[in-house]
């Protein structure tokens, strides 16, 4: 499974596309958007992107406190289907009534070849965090959730 969106919405719903390996060696392609809350963990590491946004987006420490990390767009590209990311913020404005979208440059974890430009790479720390997300991600498209693991549940009689 590689996602290619993780996003909470302002609707308070957690959309995701995503896709996964066929037998013919192609790739499957699934979105959904649901309601279900998800794991406080998944909360923080979409949160803990909030900071890289920041850096990302070249603005001053003290924005800090008025951006949100929302979402996660993903590609994959090379030989290799080097993931590259942009993350989705909003930041609050002091003189406006909505908040200031923003994207941050697309970056990628690694080169796409064997050269390229360093100022184009995720800072290591943003790809271990980028990694958490999916696994937090992944975990919600199987149904582990806020309220606990929806397939394993036992039903009383």
């Amino acid at each position: 499974m590689r996602f290619n969106k993780i996003k909470a919405t302002k609707e308070g719903k957690i959309k995701m596309e995503y896709e996964v390996k066929n037998e013919k060696g192609g790739w499957d392609e699934f979105s959904f958007s649901c309601a279900e809350e998800p794991k406080p963990s998944f909360t923080a590491a979409l949160a803990d992107l909030t900071r890289d946004a920041l850096e990302m987006c070249e603005l001053p420490d003290v924005y800090l406190d008025r951006l949100q990390a929302s979402g996660v767009s993903f590609s994959y590209g090379g030989e290799n289907e080097t993931m590259g990311a942009v993350i989705i913020a909003s930041m609050l404005l002091n003189k406006s009534n909505t908040n200031l979208n923003l994207n941050t440059p697309h970056k990628t974890e690694d080169f796409y070849g064997e050269t390229g430009d360093e100022m184009q790479l995720l800072n290591p720390e943003c790809v271990s965090r980028l990694h958490r997300l999916i696994e937090e991600a992944e975990d919600y498209v199987k149904g582990i959730r806020a309220q606990g693991n929806l397939f394993n549940q036992k039903i009383k009689a």
